[in-house]
């Protein structure tokens, strides 16, 4: 997005790290940018739509779709608030259309599975089923009146307190089905994997207002905004871009929690410094939070 030429290709594959590079299909794509730019031979390649998405169908079904920009220009921006309002479970809420007159709150213990050596160790904490449940809170929609195509960058915005002066914070997108079981797709490294992931340690909010969009905060990193205990303050959490066909009757779900989770086998945060105490969202009322997908409309609409 900001690379200065308009001389550009962006290609987003599923899947494992193998298919781009080592497939047939992966490789024509790579061999033909190059062809032209390297050895200057007229294929087309530039003439073409210069996006090429994999839209995930759910199950590792995918279709591969041309586009002119990104994000997509026709994309739907929609909120999905953030109701804490009983009757909930305890450690959970609801993602809903218009944000609760009311502000609401859940706390959870900030207790992480401890400070592990190696990725094997955090590995074995992880593998199915993810962290304990009940750490952390869960958000889901109603069952889907229809199919719903998120495609896009996606990102978080609420209200958190702690009683530590800093916590950490691991949003993961889920895709639930009918029966309530999560429906996972193949990742990088071959193994299971959710819709998608974004981070946050809350010392490092501080966003940077040239580089930061409305779907994509983009934070400074350049000091630690500590909290008190008890503060509330506002958050804005990068969820990394994807693309997922959720299915009619399927929920989508955001989980807040204070550590990773399944599908972070190979790239785990094993050395939380903040896992002791407890940590609050809030949302509601005067504390508007929500989830922001990148809604894809159907052709014709």
């Amino acid at each position: 997005m900001r690379a200065a030429t308009p001389h550009k290709k962006l290609r987003i594959q599923a899947g494992t790290h193998v298919h781009p590079f080592y497939t047939e299909e992966g490789r024509r794509d790579q061999l033909r940018f190059f062809d032209y730019w390297l050895k200057g031979i007229d294929n087309g390649v530039m003439q073409e739509p210069p996006v090429k998405l994999a839209i995930r169908k759910g199950r590792d079904q995918i279709e591969w779709r041309h586009e002119q920009e990104w994000p997509l220009a026709r994309t739907q921006w929609t909120k999905f608030y953030i109701d804490l309002a009983p009757p909930a479970a305890p450690n959970a809420g609801a993602l809903v259309s218009t944000n609760p007159a009311a502000t609401a709150s859940r706390t959870y213990a900030a207790t992480s599975l401890g400070s592990m050596g190696s990725t094997s160790a955090a590995s074995s904490q992880v593998m199915g089923g993810g962290i304990p449940p009940g750490m952390g809170v869960a958000l889901e929609t109603p069952p889907l009146a229809e199919d719903v195509e998120v495609t896009g960058p996606v990102a978080a915005s609420f209200w958190v307190s702690s009683s530590s002066e800093d916590m950490d914070l691991f949003l993961t997108l889920r895709n639930i089905d009918n029966d309530g079981k999560e429906v996972l797709e193949t990742g990088q490294q071959g193994t299971p994997v959710p819709v998608a992931k974004g981070w946050l340690r809350v010392s490092h909010r501080e966003l940077d207002p040239l580089l930061s969009l409305p779907y994509r905060p983009y934070h400074k990193h350049t000091r630690r905004l500590y909290l008190t205990p008890g503060e509330i303050v506002r958050v804005d959490v990068e969820i990394w871009p994807t693309s997922m066909v959720f299915r009619k009757g399927h929920r989508i779900r955001l989980d807040i929690q204070p550590r990773d989770g399944v599908g972070s086998q190979s790239y785990m945060h094993y050395h939380a410094d903040y896992n002791t105490g407890t940590n609050t969202i809030h949302a509601g009322g005067d504390k508007e939070s929500y989830l922001l997908l990148p809604i894809i409309p159907p052709a014709g609409k």
